[in-house]
């Protein structure tokens, strides 16, 4: 279960079209709950992660915050942000589109 702690690490991502995040976890392969319009709980390299649509809903997302719940089980060799930008890339890759730098 998850802990409020003031060390979560949440990073935040402009794109540069809308994207539909349930779309591109399903074509990444990538295992995802539902919660509402806006959130979405990933499980990536067994990291639990919250993907939250800020700008439009999780099926037509223009910004979008990834918070890490609960790190990977195992080591994987990356820091918290790192992993998160890793998991947005993957999913930019599937849509086509890119971040706003």
């Amino acid at each position: 279960m998850r802990d409020d702690d003031e060390d979560d690490v949440v990073c935040q991502y402009e794109l540069a079209s809308v994207i539909d995040l349930r779309e591109a976890l399903t074509a990444a392969a990538i295992d995802f709950l539902d919660v509402d319009n806006e959130r979405t709980i990933v499980i990536y390299q067994s990291a639990i992660i919250m993907l939250t649509a800020t700008d439009g809903t999780a099926t037509a997302a223009r910004a979008i915050d990834a918070e890490l719940w609960e790190p990977p089980a195992e080591e994987i060799g990356h820091e918290p942000a790192e992993l998160l930008t890793i998991l947005v890339e993957e999913l930019l890759t599937m849509t086509d589109t890119s971040p706003i730098e």
